[in-house]
């Protein structure tokens, strides 16, 4: 976990993910373009914040804003018991993973094993890993 892994996504997400978050922001929150791209700053800011590997939980705002312990929980190899999608999905804000219980940092110290079942399996390549999901599950 580093700050420049905040930088790897997807390049869809460029056409398709932040476009349609900076309108939703527009029209749910009735901000001009130029109020919204603030928020899309201060949610970029926040990201690489959960990314850089510092251990900062915003004391009582951990409940509003996610934080770099509770998104090292998001990226934790073996999930906890009983969950099996995953756990802390907010990306800048918390407050939706407390609502939907889907929230988890049992500790804060931050020594947790990060990754995902069977990665040693996962694609190395560019092409690989952009078509991974689209392959069916052989199970």
């Amino acid at each position: 976990m580093g700050f420049a892994a905040h930088l790897r996504y997807h390049w869809m997400e460029n056409i398709l993910y932040k476009p349609l978050k900076t309108f939703g922001v527009m029209i749910l929150g009735g901000f001009e373009p130029e109020q919204a791209y603030v928020v899309h700053f201060i949610a970029i800011a926040i990201g690489h914040l959960n990314h850089s590997n510092i251990k900062i939980t915003w004391g009582p705002l951990k409940y509003i804003f996610n934080n770099p312990v509770m998104h090292l929980y998001h990226h934790v190899k073996a999930l906890p018991e009983g969950r099996n999608y995953g756990i802390n999905f907010g990306i800048s804000l918390s407050i939706w993973d407390y609502i939907f219980k889907t929230n988890y940092v049992p500790e804060d110290s931050g020594t947790i094993e990060l990754g995902f079942p069977d990665e040693d399996t996962f694609p190395k390549t560019f092409f690989g890993q952009l078509f991974y999901g689209f392959k069916k599950d052989k199970k």
